[in-house]
C-alpha cells in the first residue's frame, strides 16, 4: 500500500528558551496593563488632578463600563459616554485602590483580555466604606502604540470590608510611572521622545557604571544604545519603598529582577536598586529629577533553564 507524504510538520519539543521568550513577552503585555490600571486608579483618586482628556487615552471610542446595580454611578457605552458620566461623580470624596492580583491572556495579535482585584476606600459627604472589587476587561494593544486601551470593562463587588482608608494616589502615580518607564526599556520606541518626556526640566542620571547623565542628548544616547541591542525582556519590581513629599517631590527606592534574551539568543540576568527622585507636574506621568541605579547582582549569562528559574522566583517575590 501507498501512503500519501506527510505534508504536516511534526513539531518539536518546547525548549526552555521558547518558554521564557513566550514568559517575557506576556510580562511586557502585563508591564504596560498596569501603567494604564494605575493611570486609571489614579484619576479617581485627586480632584485636583483630573484630566479628562488624559483620561479618554486609556479606552477605545467604542469603550463599554458595566457597573455593579447598586452602583452610584451608570454602566456606558462609548468613549465620550463614559467621560460624560463622570461629570456626575460625587465631589468631596476621598477614594484609594490598591492593586492586588492581575490575571493577562492574549487572545490575538492584538487583543487581550484578564481580570484583576483591587481594594477599594471612599470617604467623603456621600458615602464612605471599602470593599474588594474585581474588574473582567478586554484590552487592545495596537502594534503602533505604546499601550493598550481598554475596550470592555466589567466592575463587580467581591466583598464589603471594614478597612481603614489608606492614601493610594501617590502610590499609583508612581507606579504608573515606574511601569510605564519599564515599559520603554523593554520594547524601546522608535525614538527617545517618549523616555524623554518623562524627564524633569533638570535631572541627573546616574548609571550603574557611575557615568553621569545630564543633557537631553546624553539620554538619547544612551536610549539609543538600548535599542540598538534590545532582545527581549522583562523586569520584575521585587521591593518597594516609597516616600512621599508633602511638595509633590517624592522618593522611591526598589529593587529589580531582570531577564533577556539578547538578539544573539543569549539568556542574562541581574539584580539592581534604583533610587529615584519623581516631581508631580499635573501632566500625564510624574517627572523624573534623580535617578541612581546600582547593581546588587552581577549581569550574568546563563542557561535559558536558569533564566526561567529566575523569572519564575521574581514573579513570586514580585511587589
Amino acid at each position: 500500500m501507498r501512503h500519501a507524504p506527510l505534508t504536516q510538520e511534526i513539531p518539536m519539543p518546547e525548549t526552555s528558551q521558547d518558554r521564557l521568550r513566550a514568559a517575557l513577552i506576556h510580562s511586557l503585555d502585563e508591564q504596560r496593563l498596569r501603567a494604564v490600571l494605575h493611570r486609571w486608579y489614579s484619576f479617581y483618586e485627586n480632584e485636583a488632578n483630573r484630566n479628562l482628556t488624559h483620561h479618554g487615552e486609556l479606552v477605545t471610542d467604542d469603550f463599554a463600563l458595566v457597573r455593579p446595580p447598586d452602583s452610584p454611578l451608570p454602566s456606558t457605552t462609548g468613549r465620550q459616554a463614559y467621560l460624560d458620566s463622570l461629570a456626575t461623580a460625587h465631589p468631596g470624596q476621598y477614594n484609594s485602590h490598591q492593586l492586588q492580583t492581575l490575571q493577562l491572556t492574549r487572545t490575538g495579535a492584538a487583543a487581550l483580555t484578564g481580570t484583576c482585584t483591587h481594594t477599594f476606600q471612599t470617604h467623603g459627604p456621600h458615602l464612605g466604606g471599602a470593599a474588594l472589587i474585581g474588574y473582567t476587561f478586554d484590552v487592545v494593544q495596537e502594534p503602533h502604540e505604546r499601550l493598550p486601551r481598554l475596550a470592555r470593562l466589567r466592575e463587580h463587588i467581591i466583598e464589603t470590608r471594614q478597612d481603614p482608608f489608606q492614601e493610594g494616589y501617590i502610590t499609583n502615580r508612581t507606579r504608573a510611572f515606574a511601569h510605564y518607564w519599564l515599559s520603554l526599556l523593554e520594547r524601546p520606541a522608535d525614538t527617545a521622545g517618549p523616555l524623554l518626556a518623562l524627564l524633569d526640566d533638570t535631572f541627573i542620571m546616574t548609571m550603574s557604571d557611575e557615568r553621569t547623565l545630564t543633557t537631553r542628548d546624553d539620554v538619547a544616547a544612551w536610549y539609543a544604545d538600548i535599542r540598538a541591542t534590545a532582545g527581549i525582556s522583562t523586569h520584575h519590581i521585587t521591593a518597594w519603598n516609597l516616600t512621599p513629599g508633602r511638595r509633590g517631590t517624592h522618593r522611591l527606592v526598589m529593587e529589580l529582577r531582570w531577564q533577556s534574551i539578547t538578539p544573539d539568543r543569549q539568556t542574562v540576568t541581574t539584580a539592581t536598586r534604583h533610587r529615584w527622585t519623581l516631581r508631580e507636574t499635573g501632566d500625564r506621568y510624574l517627572r523624573l529629577s534623580d535617578f541612581h541605579v546600582a547593581r546588587i547582582r552581577p549581569l550574568a549569562r546563563v542557561t535559558a533553564h536558569e533564566a526561567l528559574g529566575d523569572y519564575e522566583d521574581a514573579r513570586t517575590s514580585a511587589r
